[in-house]
């Protein structure tokens, strides 16, 4: 009989072992050939797939009857395999899978091939099995090499069929596959007294209490047997996170309640996790805005009676005790991405914007009573106090209050009329005012210190020329998102929720997809467009990112290297920013390829101990800007500056906002 591993495999064949030890990272592709122990019949899923199971073992781990490598299929029904006690399948470029505490798996994808043989066909070798090849029901994007079909032979007749059921069990197993009852509930179908699975997002961080776990989730759904969580206007929700019931009020100093930040309404149900689920929860690091699949949760009513609470037990099965907290992530392979969980995310999405209106509706209304008590002289707190003599002076007294004199400004000449900023009403500063550096004076052990900040959060309008860019190329204006949204999962085609689709809503979306995954970044380097008699103007890169560039081109971030019409048009915009200054860089850097790299440093440019370079003088108009100056943290390995923590310390940065190039016929209307 042939030892574990002692078969030659065919080529890109790997064992049931490597992929079982890791060997093969998930999301990773295989081929792998194995006998079939088990067989789950296929059922009908909430998409439009069905699903079934294959459990198959080879050499490598014939001996140990624990070890098992489980093929998970996701197809049409029409196009479900069948297979046998014994069979031997053949998988191709399947993706390997694990669902952090479970196994490791196999899934199919788009790509993927099986074929079966079956059990009683396979001749002994030297013969080769292509007459046990069973039927396939789906189209196969290759055929069987004759390596595949000799190892076939030789692996049915050597492997040790000790562990294999005897067929009437292995029928009994299958036929009990097509008993499954599918538990999957929305929360607002979710009932007392049931055990139900879902797909919900942690909305407030976990509550750990040492054996078990709390926490709030959402679907998105309205459960009238939830919580009522009311805005009252502000950051804080009426009742108490994590304890809305009041269970822990005799511990508590009644001085502040935490904070809940949404769903408002009775969108969030309270699920208590007992070992060993608290365990993933901690182990895994899950936290607010992570999503998680719970299964085999129990539902009943909290100690108050009147709200539906979840709770998750230990459960055992046949396997053993099983983890029934799956966490899931939709950005890492969103090919994979359950409907259920599209459809979770669809909901968020269209809860945040309805959400995000009711707020502006809200500010709007507040500031229109605002607004009419500064008409009627009743915005200051004293006017409350006024009797109304008092107030009627007060009013005449401000409208025909003299005019404040205004601080001599500094003339620009010829500034740009196609660039407009935010907040033209405030005054400007000078480049090295936005550059001083603010010391903060507070008391050390009786001594009065003065310490210099890393940073301030501050806006300032200013009045620069533009004298330089990087990236050098525009079509490096444009980067691939970092990290990707959940949304990103979604297709905005309709308000359905229904995943099927027409070639022509692919074409579209696919197109939407290609915008969103790409976002703009790039840096101005920016120079006083006039400053006070005698002194030298400075100069400050600043950050354009994403929602900066597209307030400041009118235009969506997209891959420049393709998107022609995409480049000129943000070309075209930049010329009424910056006039001929990409022309005169492009000569320079001709002139002087030899030359260092004048790209600005990673966070910031406000080193005035920084050597300038020279640049070409291009000629291009001052133009009007908003910038802002905040402070991000970066490595710092000099455990004496970091400010900000461990190894890290804050970098003080610049960034546009508020600034728009307008079109020259738009100009008139602004």
């Amino acid at each position: 009989m042939a030892q574990p591993g002692s078969l030659n495999l065919p080529s890109g064949v790997v064992t049931v072992r490597d992929i079982l030890d890791g060997k093969h990272g998930v999301g990773s592709k295989v081929n792998v050939i194995g006998v079939v122990t088990d067989f789950r019949a296929p059922i009908q899923t909430r998409g439009s797939d069905w699903k079934c199971q294959i459990r198959i073992f080879d050499q490598s781990v014939e001996y140990d009857s624990s070890e098992s490598l489980l093929f998970n299929i996701f197809w049409p029904q029409e196009n479900m395999p069948d297979a046998s006690c014994g069979d031997v399948v053949v998988i191709l470029a399947a993706k390997v899978q694990q669902y952090h505490s479970e196994s490791i798996s196999l899934c199919t994808n788009w790509s993927t091939d099986i074929r079966i043989y079956q059990a009683s066909k396979i001749p002994k070798p030297p013969k080769e099995a292509s007459l046990a090849l069973r039927t396939s029901r789906r189209k196969q994007t290759s055929h069987p090499s004759e390596a595949e079909l000799g190892f076939v032979s030789v692996l049915y007749h050597t492997i040790d069929k000790e562990r294999l059921p005897t067929e009437d069990e292995f029928e009994v197993m299958r036929e009990r596959s097509n008993n499954v009852k599918d538990k999957f509930r929305e929360l607002k179908d979710v009932r007392e007294g049931n055990f139900a699975d879902t797909i919900v997002q942690i909305v407030r961080d976990p509550y750990d209490l040492g054996d078990k776990f709390t926490l709030w989730v959402s679907d998105y759904t309205e459960n009238q047997l939830f919580f009522h969580f009311s805005f009252t206007g502000g950051n804080v929700a009426e009742g108490q996170v994590g304890d809305p019931h009041g269970y822990l009020a005799k511990f508590s100093n009644g001085q502040q309640k935490a904070e809940w930040t949404g769903p408002f309404g009775k969108r969030s149900m309270q699920v208590t996790c007992y070992e060993p689920h608290a365990s993933v929860i901690r182990n895994q690091g899950l936290s607010n805005g992570s999503w998680v699949s719970l299964r085999n949760m129990q539902l009943k009513f909290g100690h108050n009676g009147s709200n539906l609470e979840g709770y998750l037990r230990e459960d055992r099965g046949a396997q053993g005790i099983k983890i029934n907290i799956v966490p899931l992530n939709p950005t890492e392979d969103p090919e994979s991405v359950s409907p259920q969980l599209k459809n979770a995310i669809r909901r968020k999405r269209d809860y945040e914007k309805a959400k995000k209106g009711q707020l502006k509706d809200i500010s709007e209304a507040a500031k229109a009573g605002d607004k009419r008590k500064a008409d009627m002289g009743l915005d200051t707190e004293q006017s409350t106090k006024m009797n109304s003599g008092e107030r009627r002076k007060a009013k005449r007294a401000k409208k025909f209050k003299p005019a404040e004199p205004e601080e001599a400004l500094i003339p620009v000449p010829d500034l740009s009329t196609q660039v407009k900023c935010e907040n033209e009403n405030k005054s400007t500063s000078f480049v090295a005012e936005i550059l001083e550096p603010v010391h903060h004076e507070t008391t050390i052990d009786g001594e009065a210190v003065k310490l210099q900040l890393p940073f301030i959060n501050a806006s300032y309008r200013t009045h620069v020329r533009v004298v330089n860019f990087m990236p050098s190329k525009l079509e490096d204006f444009a980067r691939p998102k970092k990290k990707a949204s959940d949304y990103d999962v979604l297709s905005d085609r309709s308000g359905s929720e229904s995943e099927s689709e027409s070639e022509s809503d692919q074409d579209m979306m696919a197109n939407f997809t290609a915008v969103k995954d790409w976002e703009w970044r790039f840096y101005l380097e920016l120079e006083d467009a006039a400053v006070k008699g005698g002194q030298q103007k400075k100069r400050v890169w600043v950050l354009v990112d994403n929602q900066a560039a597209q307030c400041l081109t009118s235009l969506d971030a997209s891959n420049l290297r393709h998107d022609r019409e995409n480049l000129q048009a943000l070309r075209e915009q930049l010329f009424l920013l910056w006039g001929n200054l990409e022309e005169h860089k492009g000569q320079a850097e001709r002139k002087a390829r030899a030359g260092k790299d004048n790209a600005p440093p990673e966070h910031s440019s406000d080193d005035e101990g920084a050597k300038e370079k020279k640049t070409p003088r291009p000629s291009n108009r001052p133009v009007s800007c908003c910038i802002r100056q905040y402070g991000v943290k970066v490595s710092e390995p000099d455990a004496r500056k970091a400010n900000a923590g461990d190894g890290k310390r804050w970098q003080r940065m610049f960034g546009l906002f508020g600034t728009r190039i307008v079109a020259a016929r738009d100009v008139q209307s602004l």
